[in-house]
């Protein structure tokens, strides 16, 4: 983790200050403090603890030559703290269950420079799906970094949607902070750095391990403006007006409240700003009736079986698709992934408890019913079927949560 990104997360429970205290940090590389933006911080200098201000001026490039790998992350404003465990915060409520042990030997390194706070959080069910905390890292861990990221394997077609999905040309991101929430494999979010932007990545599971580890092959040169957090975006945990671009592709339906979730990541995004999402679409009833029947039993399975009964389902289901297929007089092009590709893909249908599914017209209500303007429609011709995707530009007054 660059101490960079201390100025951009937050306490997920209160909004508060987190406080770094260093275990373990990896050896100094050069960075020229022109490469980054100066001031980076917009509030508080990690490095040298002080408030950024017009009388202080920090070596930016020296936060962003360093990386923490271990530490504690301890809230200024309430009795919580956070494990920084193999160069990645993580922001999440249940961090104590999930690190323990980790957790520990954290506290008895930094025992000695006071890092340790009181306890942290409860876990709260309305904002927390252990299922899905589960869920998506088995199928993360099935990913392999080869493999086509939902059948798409071209890097340039990926970065081109990304511009279409939010609305901008590539200029637009030079020096510009975007979020993606729910970053999943972390592949679209180290590539978006290539613009010259700021990206961080963050989502629920432990996938953000090995985002973290493939970052600097994926954004070469620009991985020091990569980072990835573990965070849950029903309490995201970041600044207020951090990022100019929100991003959010296929994940609020997966919450307890998809629009609640919305409301959370909106406050994220400066005035002016914009804000991304991507939801599944309805389907038709005699497509989506059967498959609300069946998840409400694969969604109970312990995802170790349920995954190996999609692994074993995979040439059944992709005979159906080819036959639907034929009966519509299109085409498909489910035969080129592998069948591990095509295992995740139905493993992400049926294995999370929530999915949620809306039309165009209940998106742009959402959007509009949290006060952002020029709200459009962009979702994406090749995933028009299955998705619906808008994009909206956050005002003063205007978004908040």
């Amino acid at each position: 983790m660059k101490r960079r990104l201390v100025d951009l997360i937050r306490c997920p429970a209160c909004g508060g200050r987190l406080v770094l205290r260093v275990v373990a940090a990896e050896g100094a590389e050069e960075v020229a403090t022109a490469a980054v933006a100066t001031p980076a911080c917009a509030e508080f200098c990690s490095l040298h603890e002080r408030p950024v201000d017009a009388a202080f001026r920090p070596d930016c490039g020296a936060c962003y030559a360093r990386d923490v790998r271990e530490g504690l992350l301890a809230c200024t404003e309430c009795p919580l703290y956070y494990p920084l465990i193999d160069g990645v915060p993580r922001l999440i409520r249940n961090a104590r269950q999930e690190y323990a042990a980790e957790l520990a030997r954290l506290e008895g390194a930094a025992a000695s420079a006071d890092a340790a706070a009181e306890r942290l959080g409860e876990v709260d069910a309305s904002v927390f799906d252990k299922r899905s905390n589960e869920s998506f890292g088995l199928q993360w861990r099935e990913y392999q970094y080869d493999d086509k990221t939902w059948f798409k394997d071209d890097v340039a077609l990926r970065q081109g949607e990304f511009l279409q999905s939010i609305d901008a040309a590539a200029e637009q991101l030079r020096g510009a902070t975007v979020l993606d929430a729910g970053c999943g494999n972390g592949k679209l979010t180290a590539t978006i750095a290539a613009y010259g932007a700021e990206v961080v990545g963050m989502d629920l599971s432990r996938s953000v391990e090995r985002a973290n580890v493939n970052r600097a092959s994926l954004a070469g040169s620009r991985a020091l403006f990569v980072h990835f957090v573990q965070g849950n975006v029903m309490e995201p945990p970041f600044r207020r007006g951090a990022f100019d671009y929100v991003h959010s592709s296929g994940v609020l339906h997966h919450t307890p409240d998809t629009e609640r979730a919305f409301r959370s990541i909106l406050p994220l995004a400066r005035h002016p700003g914009k804000v991304y999402v991507q939801l599944y679409r309805r389907r038709e009833p005699w497509v989506g009736v059967p498959n609300r029947l069946l998840r409400a039993f694969t969604s109970r399975l312990p995802p170790g079986l349920l995954y190996y009964l999609c692994y074993a389902a995979v040439p059944a289901h992709t005979a159906a698709v080819r036959l639907v297929a034929r009966l519509r007089g299109e085409r498909t092009r489910i035969h080129e992934a592998s069948r591990r590709e095509r295992a995740i893909s139905l493993f992400d249908n049926y294995s999370p408890r929530y999915q949620y599914r809306y039309t165009p017209e209940e998106v742009r209500a959402m959007f509009e019913r949290a006060r952002l303007r020029n709200v459009r429609d962009v979702t994406l011709a090749n995933e028009a079927r299955h998705m619906v995707a808008f994009v909206g530009e956050t005002v003063a007054n205007g978004a908040k949560g």
